[in-house]
């Protein structure tokens, strides 16, 4: 299938489509048409115009076509986390440049909850990714976490699988990840820098590398914990909103924030450009480097994860098991990298910069 016929289905340009589909960076005019462009790509599984041709003839080709599924278990329809769309992205582009095309993409967040603890719940959502009828699929890709009887019940349908994810999953399958907990802890160490001791945390504090991370960077720096400065929620630009509202209201807040997730620090920082407040401008830092991070004003400091690399690795380890080239599980451990920007200050800077998005 080519160019063409996704600029038929979708009534965009060809060369909008290409963009869309060779950039995943892409800024297209229309998140829509974007949208639009992706779902009609993985409708009439894609892929280019070479190893499409040899798919329809049956000609021979030096590299097998495979069909991956993907699962993402860090964001449902109704809660996403730009970080995991930003990877699906990437993910689409690079398995389209490996002559693969794309199966199912489903989201499927109880996968990562350990309170789904009921085996015929598990059971009932594996069976929606492997239906009786279904295509073959020939490995699985999982961006996010997912629990041990969540992967036992995926290995039982394929053996080749690979999940990417900001922290370890402890699972025997393949995996690429960064540390959550070193993240954090640079990330604190960062604030610690700029003279702040009374830091606090916004994120999910439960089953969280990030939230374990930040508890050893307290105890390293000698800094008492105080439970007012945690605020445990999950990651969405409203909850941002929300934990900003809430240390504002603390009679001795935080000057120091540390963000588990980006989004989280972009509420935050809309929250205080909707206040105007000039009495409480805490530092904020952040770890995953989405796309909005660049454009906050002040721009945010925070820990950058290599993205593309991850999912390149996570394939090469995928394609390879598929092809047999190794069977115990492989894991690779990529370095997050401190990006400083504008949003966090030296302790008792006077030059307080303006909050807005």
């Amino acid at each position: 299938m080519s160019l063409k016929k996704i600029a038929e289905m979708t009534g965009v340009s060809v060369s909008t489509v290409g963009r869309i589909l060779s950039d995943p960076n892409h800024k297209c005019s229309s998140e829509d048409v974007k949208k639009r462009v992706l779902e009609a790509a993985r409708e009439i599984n894609y892929i280019p115009n070479l190893s499409a041709r040899a798919l329809k003839t049956g000609s021979r080709n030096d590299e097998k076509i495979y069909r991956i599924d993907i699962l993402l278990t860090g964001a449902s329809h109704e809660l996403s986390d730009p970080f995991y769309d930003e990877l699906l992205m990437i993910l689409e582009k690079e398995l389209r440049s490996n002559s693969c095309i794309i199966g199912s993409v489903n989201r499927k967040a109880e996968f990562s909850d350990e309170r789904t603890g009921r085996s015929d719940k598990l059971v009932g959502l594996t069976n929606e990714l492997y239906p009786e009828n279904g295509q073959h699929s020939d490995g699985l890709v999982i961006i996010g976490k997912v629990t041990a009887k969540a992967m036992k019940l995926l290995r039982q349908r394929t053996k080749n699988i690979v999940s990417i994810n900001r922290s370890s999953a402890d699972h025997e399958s393949d995996e690429v990840l960064c540390d959550g907990s070193r993240i954090a802890q640079t990330a604190v160490a960062y604030l610690v820098k700029l003279g702040h001791t009374k830091i606090g945390y916004v994120g999910s504090c439960h089953n969280e590398s990030r939230f374990t991370g930040f508890q050893t960077a307290q105890m390293n720096n000698r800094i008492t914990p105080d439970i007012d400065y945690i605020f445990d929620t999950l990651p969405n630009e409203a909850n941002g909103i929300a934990a900003m509202e809430y240390f504002s209201s603390l009679d001795d807040p935080p000057t120091g924030i540390y963000c588990a997730n980006d989004i989280l620090a972009v509420g935050m920082l809309g929250a205080l450009s909707r206040r105007r407040s000039r009495g409480y401008m805490p530092s904020v830092i952040a770890s995953d480097d989405i796309e909005a991070a660049q454009y906050t004003k002040p721009m945010l400091t925070t820990i950058s994860l290599p993205k593309t690399e991850m999912v390149r690795f996570a394939l090469m380890l995928l394609l390879d098991r598929i092809k047999g080239g190794h069977r115990t599980a492989a894991r690779i451990e990529v370095d997050g990298t401190l990006v400083i920007r504008e949003s966090c200050r030296t302790l008792g800077e006077l030059n307080e910069p303006e909050y807005y998005i």
